[in-house]
């Protein structure tokens, strides 16, 4: 592909994901505005719980796919058949992370006084988001190696349409305590739509449910667990680390400061942008290159763009605090003052994603392990010395667990320059 059709699929890939997380974005700040805090508390709460559960049945398998399937990426039957082997363990792991999610549940919807049949119809509803979400997970990732882009495209669009308009009538109407509920179902719907229109372009492409043989089975587990087993211990701390904000204010806070924090959080939603378009254009290709100086330096290049990026939208967040708070509703202006240490969390923790996925691309998974001790370390001084009992120390504690975990993976990026530099 030449670099004007790269730049133009960027362009039409960034415009569509642009107008769909926009989409998810005003369907995420009407929520916001609409809900009562008390509700909006246990929404964040369950979404929190959903994102654990699907977690923890990944534990590293999502960043073996690319790896495996390697310079294969144009076989479909290749393709096909790896993605089928890894997701069936992520299945197993799905139902494995619900065991593990259940008992903290129970004991933090106890604690805050959620149990009603209300919330018990809106967390079954959560589950059932949890399942498709990791169906819709499996056709994407086969339709993206294929690069079947513009197939991803619409049923992405589709999507976050009917969601937005899902939820617009949920909010619409007289639901009162069971509007938690049927946001969660109007996700699961719009889930399926995606799911439906995958499937539908799997199947005009002539894309068959083909399976490997014995021995392509053994060869696809054997990269697989060398790519994974390195990974599984981050893999579980990272997931917790990636909802640590709602589960110490679960254990520790009030209602209130957790639909703060989940109100906040919802001002990041810029940055599904450019992971998106990232996850579908950059990352199959840094997966398929040769090593060498000149993949180096256009590694180094798109590296270089997107810490600008998150550092334009950081400086945002201290010059126009206002205009980010104005979307979020009267409900929480007085959390201003503490919106740029959320904004700084979630950038340094897009990046360090970045960086992450630029190494898992590549194979290199090893030494993912050493974070967690150094980010233990790093939280328990934190809470020994400054605490968690309030919404801007517990904003602090999130943004100084981001930048440990940026510095960190930026930091096996470099040690890895030597290597891609020669490697052919």
């Amino acid at each position: 592909m030449s670099l004007f059709q790269r730049i133009r699929q960027a362009i039409v890939v960034g415009g569509m994901e642009s107008f769909g997380t926009a989409l998810g974005g005003i369907a995420g700040l009407l929520i916001v505005n609409f809900l009562p805090k008390e509700q909006y508390a246990a929404y964040t709460f369950l979404l929190a719980c959903m994102a654990l559960m699907s977690g923890i049945g990944e534990l590293g398998l999502s960043h073996c796919v690319l790896p495996v399937v390697g310079r294969r990426a144009g076989e479909p039957r290749w393709v096909v058949g790896v993605c089928h082997e890894i997701f069936r363990w992520r299945w197993i792991l799905l139902a494995f992370g619900m065991v593990i999610v259940v008992p903290y549940w129970l004991n933090a919807s106890v604690k805050h006084g959620w149990l009603s049949p209300e919330y018990l119809a809106a967390s079954a509803a959560a589950v059932v988001v949890a399942l498709l979400t990791l169906r819709a997970s499996y056709s994407y990732a086969i339709l993206m190696l294929l690069r079947h882009i513009s197939a991803l495209n619409r049923a992405s669009l589709a999507m976050h349409c009917s969601r937005f308009a899902l939820v617009a009538l949920v909010l619409l109407a007289p639901l009162d305590a069971w509007a938690s509920m049927g946001l969660l179902l109007a996700t699961a719907a719009s889930q399926a739509v995606d799911i439906w229109l995958q499937q539908r372009a799997v199947k005009a492409n002539g894309i068959a449910a083909w399976r490997l043989d014995a021995q392509e089975r053994k060869v696809v587990h054997r990269e697989t667990l060398r790519i994974a087993l390195p990974l599984v211990p981050s893999a579980v701390f990272f997931q917790i680390q990636g909802v640590i904000t709602v589960l110490i204010v679960s254990v520790f806070g009030t209602t209130d400061m957790m639909a703060e924090v989940g109100a906040l959080g919802r001002l990041a939603m810029i940055l599904v942008v450019l992971d998106r378009v990232t996850n579908m254009l950059l990352f199959p290709a840094i997966a398929r290159s040769p090593g060498g100086p000149s993949f180096l330096r256009k590694l180094l290049l798109v590296n270089a763009a997107y810490l600008g990026a998150m550092l334009l939208i950081f400086l945002s967040s201290l010059a126009l605090p206002h205009y980010w708070m104005l979307l979020l509703g009267p409900q929480y202006k007085a959390q201003e003052p503490y919106l740029w240490m959320a904004i700084g969390a979630y950038v340094l923790t897009s990046a360090s994603g970045f960086a992450f996925r630029t190494l898992a691309g590549r194979g290199a998974t090893t030494r993912q392990w050493i974070t967690i001790p150094l980010v233990i370390a790093v939280q328990v001084a934190f809470v020994a010395g400054v605490g968690v009992g309030s919404l801007p120390q517990v904003l602090a504690f999130n943004l100084a667990t981001s930048f440990t975990h940026f510095a960190f993976q930026y930091g096996l990026v470099l040690l890895r320059i030597p290597e891609w530099r020669t490697a052919r």
